[in-house]
């Protein structure tokens, strides 16, 4: 994902507290707040504040604005979750607290009330700027009555303690007044011209996709292509059915939106009666291959076949060119082939089966970079990179092709947690192979020390993700896997070995629409998005600082 920048999303999406803490925290931190206060105040001003005051402070200031705004946001804003609210609450308490230390560094009245107001435009702004882009901008106008919640509470309590008594004229408090307005209505504009743009290029309104992705909703992109992706499926029988689907789609773009949950889509129906078993493989392509409608899965899972097997196969071979390592077996006429290329991320599907048929070889992306810290590069077709690699891979299937034949045999487990995983054992000519796959976008450090160790029991250990996109929220946090539930699943797969036959069948699925060039359109639209909004924020608050204190 990286090539493309959409993973700034990872950087801006994350999981808040639960309500069970946020609103202790709120309480408990209303009075810390308030002693600090208290502390600065009495240091730092000619202001003498009695103690008595740090609990009135504590609770008309720090604590009631922030609880009644935290629960106005979730009752107005339909759909906006409760934990979100009084998260926006949390953050705007520690403006004011921020804002309050600011206040008692003040060396005359003029900059106390600037900074006072100042406070209250900011607050504003964050919450105009926050459920704009949580809950869409579509709903300005009420946003821009709820998200003043907090800044009137505090002007009320303001104006009731001391903002009458500052000596300014009714010029001063009307311009006050006025630059909150105008402050408001300046974002909106902001917001509003960064949304026709983007949408003038792909269609799609950007803070629909935004708040799509914070909400994990499953959304329809209008955009894309008419297509009709292959769909190969690689059965294994033991006795019990193995079902690996892998469709010449990529789980993309993002969370609920297009094919994002396409892998675990997959992975669920393919394990959805009791003695069926499946797993969904990644095949080399890029987001270009996105779904952009997520009931277009359906369609996939349609042309998933049911393959006659064969009972012989090759040794698993093993090539590594420098550049790219493959990894393959071959039984009766057809080929399975896995590729790794370290510091590749994905591949333009022209690289290597411009001229090969889906229906004899099987040629999977084992994806099994850094979850963390992925590779950003993109192999483009028609380049020399290109050419190269195809050449590599023609010379990989030439010499697969003459391997000879042994008796096959295979055991599998399929994990179904959180977290799917796969554990296949495979025993050709005595040599014994473990596949472990995980449904990720790339895999842990445990993954890799799992497979170092295992390397010493098996003859080869290939480990593969699926290169999901279906929780952002997981994938931007993930640091480690089940191992425990993973080594359990190869235990019973070991357990499982047995005669087995092999086979490989590809079909096309209805006609369905691939996002193709017009992901690129989106790619920008998310860069433009958070880069222009940036810049305008930061011009806009300095120019709020201009405007109040000069």
């Amino acid at each position: 994902m990286g090539a493309d920048n959409v993973d700034v999303f990872q950087r801006l999406v994350f999981s808040v507290p639960p309500l069970r803490a946020q609103i202790p925290a709120l309480v408990g931190l209303s009075a810390v707040y308030s002693v600090v206060a208290y502390v600065a105040f009495s240091m730092f001003t000619p202001l003498s504040p009695a103690p008595s005051s740090v609990l009135p402070v504590a609770v008309l200031l720090f604590l009631l604005p922030f609880l009644f705004a935290g629960e106005l946001f979730h009752r107005v804003l339909s759909n906006y979750p409760r934990s979100w609210s009084f998260f926006l609450a949390l953050v705007n308490q520690f403006v004011l607290f921020f804002y309050t230390l600011i206040l008692s560094g003040a060396n005359d009245v003029g900059n106390v009330w600037s900074i006072v107001w100042l406070l209250f435009i900011t607050i504003y702004l964050i919450n105009i700027l926050v459920l704009v882009v949580s809950t869409g901008i579509d709903r300005y106008k009420r946003i821009l009555v709820v998200a003043l919640a907090e800044p009137a509470a505090l002007i009320a309590a303001f104006y009731a303690f001391a903002g009458g008594d500052l000596g300014f004229s009714t010029y001063r408090h009307v311009f006050a007044f006025a630059s909150l307005g105008i402050a408001a209505a300046f974002l909106v504009s902001v917001l509003a011209l960064v949304d026709y743009l983007i949408r003038s290029n792909t269609d799609v309104s950007a803070f629909a996709l935004t708040s799509g992705i914070l909400r994990n909703d499953r959304e329809s992109l209008d955009l894309g292509v008419e297509a009709e992706p292959a769909v190969g499926t690689l059965a294994i029988d033991n006795g019990d059915r193995l079902t690996l689907a892998a469709p010449w789609v990529h789980p993309g773009p993002l969370g609920g939106f297009g094919g994002g949950q396409l892998s675990g889509n997959v992975i669920d129906a393919l394990n959805d009666g009791g003695d069926d078993h499946g797993f969904f493989l990644h095949v080399p392509c890029t987001h270009k291959e996105d779904l952009s409608n997520p009931t277009d899965a359906e369609k996939i899972l349609d042309a998933v076949s049911a393959p006659d097997g064969v009972g012989r196969a090759s040794r698993l071979v093993h090539e590594d060119y420098g550049e790219i390592e493959f990894y393959g077996r071959r039984f009766g006429d057809k080929q399975v082939v896995y590729l790794h290329g370290e510091g590749i991320d994905d591949y333009d599907t022209g690289v290597f089966m411009r001229d090969v048929d889906e229906s004899e070889v099987l040629l999977v992306d084992l994806h099994k970079h850094d979850i963390q810290d992925g590779p950003t590069k993109e192999v483009q077709y028609g380049s020399s990179e290109a050419d190269r690699l195809k050449d590599h891979f023609d010379e990989f299937r030439e010499r697969l092709a003459e391997e000879p034949l042994y008796g096959y045999a295979a055991g599998f487990a399929v994990e179904r947690t959180e977290q799917d995983m796969i554990a296949v054992v495979e025993t050709v000519d005595g040599q014994d192979v473990l596949t472990i796959g995980i449904d990720t976008n790339g895999v842990t450090p445990d993954i890799r020390e799992m497979e170092a160790r295992y390397g010493e029991t098996f003859d080869e250990v290939l480990v593969f993700s699926t290169d999901t996109h279906a929780s952002i929220y997981e994938l931007a946090n993930m640091k480690q896997s089940n191992v425990d539930a993973l080594e359990a699943a190869i235990e019973r797969a070991l357990d499982d070995v047995s005669p087995a036959t092999i086979g490989l069948e590809s079909r096309t699925t209805a006609p369905l629409k691939l996002l193709k060039n017009d992901y690129n359109g989106l790619v920008f639209s998310v860069n433009i998005l958070i880069r222009l909004t940036v810049i305008a924020l930061l011009a806009l608050y300095g120019l709020l600082v201009l405007w109040l204190f000069f």
